[in-house]
């Protein structure tokens, strides 16, 4: 089960990631992110507290966005990860791709 909810901090938008991004909920969370990246003028900041699993297809989905936007001088910017998730990320290397923060606040004053 997967969720992802828009919400706002400092005025500034992001992307709350719940439950899981597996192969089975990647292609929704795929269809959810592009369409919130695209929406958004600046860095995108995706918020990973509720986020307890990520697959290889979810890692694909944020490489393949943070490379659509790094055309244009933005960056994904994620927060919040779990301890397990952020194993994940440094195991796969994504902490050296990623710009990671510990909180959404701590995010939302990067994007400025």
């Amino acid at each position: 089960m997967m969720e992802i909810t828009i919400a706002e901090t400092g005025g500034v938008r992001h992307a709350n990631l719940f439950g899981r991004i597996d192969s089975t909920t990647a292609p929704e969370a795929e269809n959810i992110l592009r369409s919130f990246a695209g929406e958004q003028e600046r860095n995108v900041i995706v918020n990973c507290e509720g986020l307890e699993y990520i697959s290889s297809g979810g890692l694909r989905i944020l490489l393949v966005i943070e490379k659509e936007l790094k055309g244009s001088g933005r960056h994904v910017i994620l927060c919040g990860l779990r301890t397990e998730v952020e194993k994940i990320f440094r195991l796969t290397g994504f902490t050296s791709i990623f710009t990671i923060e510990k909180t959404v606040t701590d995010a939302v004053a990067h994007h400025r």
